[in-house]
């Protein structure tokens, strides 16, 4: 399996990390950036549990959600690959997977984060 690798936006002025949707900086209103990339370990910062699950989910009664953090300061949200003894400061990586299937019953793919 390749490596997954997250990408983000620097602000070319202020620094201010941000997803790369944005077309001008969320802090100071520049709009040239340098793209910068994380990939490998994360330590997760907070998650939380949910118990009762949008339609799309239910094939799970419950899934975990949380924010990571790289080593460059990059953060970024994501679903953990388990519930089971979560803890803050641990260490994940991301991989690329199947994150439930869309009320059409199409799979839908995307970052996951799954403890070391």
């Amino acid at each position: 399996m390749s490596e997954t690798i997250i990408t983000w936006k620097k602000c070319k002025k202020c620094g201010k990390l941000q997803h790369p949707d944005h077309l001008r900086c969320l802090q100071c209103k520049n709009t040239e950036f340098d793209t910068i990339q994380s990939s490998g370990e994360c330590i997760l910062l907070t998650y939380t549990i949910l118990k009762a699950p949008p339609a799309e989910f239910r094939d799970k009664k419950a899934y975990a959600l949380g924010i990571v953090e790289f080593s460059n300061g990059i953060r970024a949200l994501g679903q953990i690959t388990t519930t089971e003894n979560l803890k803050v400061g641990m260490k994940l990586k991301p991989i690329f997977g199947k994150l439930t299937d869309n009320l059409d019953g199409q799979p839908v793919s995307g970052i996951l984060y799954q403890p070391i």
